[in-house]
Order: structure tokens, then C-alpha cells, then sequence
């Protein structure tokens, strides 16, 4: 049986929305790695409780919200939803700062809540720009390059604060992430565009 190898392609039309795509995929998905690896252990040295649940409820409070980012972005266009959920996602993020910095664990799932939400917006904009116009043969290479970028973003961020995690406390390497948030906040405010349309022979890139 022949296999065929799966291609990595982003079409041409598209090609100037993945740097900004990028730092979204990046940015979030680094954070839900986190909220993996280090949840646990912040919740119980930071925020002071033990109960077995709450990590987890905290995790779903980041991941759940992401669902309603396709219906909120869609509101508006992929540049505009892109912002607004990059806004929204940093807000989150320092408010997780904060609660970490005073130990308020209900202002550490309401901000994971707005990081959430945030989040979803963000990625689901992402996509749908990244997605604008294809073709059927144009999503699998553009699908696999959305999560090699993805995956990519979850993997290396926890690999290094793994390793800095014997250094620097666990507040500190949150203000890690509370940093890659704000750079990829701010590229993306500055950066974002929406997809090429081309209907008069004119390109649009406003957003």
C-alpha cells in the first residue's frame, strides 16, 4: 500500500495572514500547555487549596469557553475578531498575574474564563482567515500547518519552562507567559489583516 506524505502548504492568497496566525496559535496554545503542566501546583502552593477538583475545574474554565469563539468571531471580520481576542485573551492573562500575585482563586478562574473566551476567538478568526477560499485539496496542507505551528507552540514553551522551572518559581515563569501574551497581543493588534478578496480585481486588506 502506498503512502502519500502529508504536504505543509499554506495557499499563496493566504500566505500574508500566517505570520499574525502564527502568534495567535502560539501564544494560546503555549498557555494551555501550562495550564497543564502547572496548574496543579499553583493552585495549591499559590492560591492555597487542595481540593483534587479544582485544578481541573480550572482547566475546563480555560477550554470551555473556547467554544463560543466561532460564534463571536464570526461577528466580525477575521482581523477585527483576531484583535479582539487577543485584547481579551491578555486581559485574562493579567488578571491570572494578579490573582497569583495576591492568592484570590475566584479572580484566577474568572480571568482563566476571559483568557478563555479570548483564546477561542482569536483561533477560530485565525483559521477562518486562513481557511478563506479554499479548496478542498487547499485544507489538508492548511489544516497540518495550523497544528505543526500549533503543537509546536504547546511543545517547546513547556519543554524550556520545564527546564527553567529548577531556577525561577512558578509565579515568574507566569510572567513568561503573561509576556509571550503581550507580544503576540501587540503583533497582532499592529499585524492583522483579513484575507484577499477579489471580486473587482482588487485586493483588500483592511481590517
Amino acid at each position: 500500500m502506498a503512502i502519500t506524505a502529508t504536504r505543509v502548504r499554506v495557499p499563496a492568497r493566504v500566505r500574508h495572514l500566517l505570520p499574525v496566525a502564527a502568534a495567535v496559535f502560539l501564544a494560546t496554545w503555549a498557555t494551555g500547555a501550562f495550564y497543564q503542566a502547572f496548574v496543579p501546583a499553583l493552585v495549591e502552593d499559590q492560591l492555597h487549596t487542595h481540593n483534587p477538583l479544582v485544578p481541573g475545574l480550572v482547566f475546563a474554565a480555560y477550554m470551555a469557553p473556547s467554544v463560543l469563539g466561532a460564534p463571536l468571531g464570526g461577528r466580525f471580520t477575521p482581523a477585527a475578531a483576531q484583535r479582539l481576542g487577543m485584547i481579551a485573551f491578555l486581559a485574562g492573562m493579567i488578571g491570572i498575574i494578579t490573582a497569583i500575585a495576591t492568592g484570590t482563586l475566584a479572580l484566577f478562574i474568572t480571568s482563566t474564563i476571559v483568557a478563555g473566551a479570548g483564546q477561542g476567538i482569536a483561533i477560530s478568526a485565525a483559521t477562518r482567515g486562513l481557511l478563506h477560499g479554499s479548496t478542498l485539496a487547499d485544507r489538508a496542507p492548511t489544516f497540518t500547518a495550523i497544528y505543526l505551528i500549533s503543537y509546536s507552540g504547546a511543545a517547546f514553551p513547556s519543554l524550556i519552562s520545564g527546564q527553567l522551572s529548577n531556577t525561577f518559581s512558578l509565579p515568574q515563569i507566569t510572567l513568561g507567559y503573561g509576556g509571550l501574551a503581550l507580544v503576540a497581543t501587540l503583533f497582532t493588534v499592529i499585524a492583522a489583516r483579513n484575507p484577499h478578496t477579489d471580486t473587482t480585481g482588487n485586493s483588500q486588506h483592511g481590517g
